[in-house]
């Protein structure tokens, strides 16, 4: 991986971008080295349709990252954790591939993602741990009020 920056009042989120490839065409997308995952529980394959918009789901003890491969998206993220400083917050991310491919997304953040461009996005998402099946993962829907976000704010 590139560099890595915070994402403004999400606290531990990261934003980043990806390696070039080498001359044989290979692209490290992730590292053990990269500390960003603690453990590996699963890979998802997630293709969002231009302007759709999926509710948000939040991971009680996964962390996330989600590795845009084509496309462009708006990411909205909210902080639903106890105790952290960015509690209550709503940061929205662009990932566009110029130079932010890369999203970190801590668990008990609750995040959604939105297409915008010329088609479809495409990532990989990588979590910490396998989904539980609902026993403490939710998903709310894109306007809850509880995270109250206006899509219409985002252009693209």
């Amino acid at each position: 991986m590139s560099t890595q920056t915070n994402v403004g009042s999400i606290f531990d989120a990261y934003v980043g971008g990806l390696p070039a490839a080498d001359e044989t065409g290979r692209r490290v997308l992730l590292r053990e080295s990269d500390s960003l995952l603690g453990r590996f529980g699963e890979a998802v394959w997630r293709e969002i349709g231009l302007g759709r918009v999926f509710p948000f789901t939040l991971r009680a003890s996964a962390d996330r990252v989600w590795l845009l491969m084509e496309g462009e998206l708006w990411a909205v993220m909210h902080d639903t954790r106890e105790g952290t400083p960015s509690r209550g917050h709503t940061q929205v991310v662009r990932l566009d591939g110029r130079p932010h491919a890369l999203l970190l997304i801590p668990f008990g953040v609750a995040c959604a993602p939105r297409a915008i461009g010329g088609g479809s996005a495409r990532l990989l998402e990588l979590a910490s741990r396998e989904d539980d099946q609902g026993a403490l993962d939710r998903t709310f829907a894109a306007d809850d009020r509880a995270i109250g976000f206006d899509w219409s704010t985002l252009t693209g």
